[in-house]
């Protein structure tokens, strides 16, 4: 069921997403196809919105920063997960794992690598200022219009 809410979280996450991934790419290598990076990202943000942090507002579960930073900490976690897949992914289509278990192990060891190559100061404090942003306002817009 739509919802305010749930539209301002998911507008909001999902700008935060695509400015994160803008961060993010002068860090990479050059060399690297980022066309789908920014989409990808804002992406992430909306599905997070909508289905993680609007819904929470709308049945008031927790405050408005214990809100923002799960919704920060699920945004990054399934980000991650999204990018170290698709890379898993195109590793073991070069045959690069001995088996499929060997292969879900090495998400983890990629997520590892991505946080100690991407994580600055800059990107957590974009991620946090933006999901107190988009959970203050979701909350507003739930009190207003919900």
């Amino acid at each position: 069921m739509p919802t305010a809410a749930k539209l301002v979280a998911a507008a909001i996450l999902a700008v935060t997403g695509w400015f994160c991934a803008e961060l993010i790419k002068p860090l990479m290598e050059e060399g690297r196809d980022l066309s789908k990076f920014g989409p990808v990202c804002a992406a992430v943000g909306l599905f997070v919105g909508w289905k993680f942090l609007g819904p929470r507002v709308d049945r008031q579960l927790g405050g408005v920063g214990a809100n923002a930073f799960t919704a920060a900490l699920v945004q990054v976690g399934i980000t991650l997960f999204v990018f170290a897949f698709s890379l898993m992914l195109k590793q073991s289509l070069r045959k690069a794992y001995d088996g499929p278990i060997e292969a879900l192990q090495d998400i983890f060891l990629i997520s590892v690598d991505f946080i100690q190559k991407y994580f600055t100061g800059e990107l957590i404090a974009a991620v946090l200022l933006g999901t107190g942003l988009a959970s203050w306002c979701a909350t507003r817009a739930a009190r207003k219009w919900g």
